[in-house]
């Protein structure tokens, strides 16, 4: 039930935010660093106890910065002409970073396991436990590069065509998310409960999001065609559905 609460608050998020997230996003990300510290620190856990239980799962489990990249990657897959991609596209950029920013408070929580994990060798580390290890590595890369290519004053200083294809690995970060969450879910998803729940929804919004990925390539595919065939190959297309962000 978390994941589904997370996913809703994510959305209510960007949407009530989004015009200071467009205007003011340094306002946003020192807020997420601010929270990530608070929490880490345990400052958080002595001053306002009932709230840090209530968001432990959503920033030690890295529900709720999940859900806020599962906005900005269903953003890249709704209809051009939608009001909602056309009202929430331009705060994909500051939604990414301030998702980034908050998974410190997954990270750092789990990196003294991690650590013990790969200073013993992965002698002692189960099979869950070894490739959820390599995933979590793979993802910090990627989501660095992801996060700092997201700024405006880094995109701003690069090739467009080099910041299109930087932003790709988006693709490989959403699958490794989903592969990350479902290893570490897995061992107790099999006696059910809210765990097999979990990685039902995880795996659902990531099927989903490959199936609607799909349809939106083959409808650019089939525009751009057309276009040519119609146009007799004069010229090329360009067209921002092919853009990630």
């Amino acid at each position: 039930m978390d994941i589904l609460i997370a996913l809703g608050a994510a959305v209510a998020f960007a949407l009530v935010f989004r015009t200071p997230l467009i205007r003011m996003p340094a306002v946003f990300y020192v807020l997420a660093v601010a929270v990530a510290l608070l929490f880490l620190s345990g400052i958080l856990g002595q001053a306002l106890p009932t709230l840090n239980r209530e968001l432990l799962p959503f920033l030690r489990r890295c529900i709720f910065p999940y859900a806020l990249f599962v906005v900005v990657m269903y953003m890249g897959v709704l209809p051009e002409a939608s009001c909602l991609r056309q009202y929430l596209k331009p705060a994909r950029g500051p939604l990414s970073i301030v998702a980034a920013l908050l998974v410190l408070c997954h990270g750092v929580s789990y990196l003294g396991v991690y650590l013990n994990v790969a200073l013993g060798g992965f002698s002692t580390a189960s099979a869950s436990t070894a490739s959820s290890l390599a995933m979590a590595v793979a993802l910090s890369v990627i989501l660095g590069v992801l996060t700092v290519t997201s700024f405006n004053f880094v995109r701003h200083r690069m090739r467009g065509k080099t910041w299109k294809v930087v932003q790709k690995a988006a693709y490989a970060f959403f699958g490794l998310v989903t592969a990350h969450a479902v290893v570490l879910l897995l061992p107790a998803s099999l006696t059910g409960g809210s765990a097999a729940f979990s990685v039902s929804v995880y795996m659902g919004v990531f099927l989903l999001y490959v199936i609607l990925r799909i349809a939106r390539w083959a409808k650019v595919r089939y525009v751009a065609a057309d276009w040519r065939t119609s146009s007799g190959g004069r010229g090329a297309v360009t067209d921002c559905e092919l853009e990630l962000a």
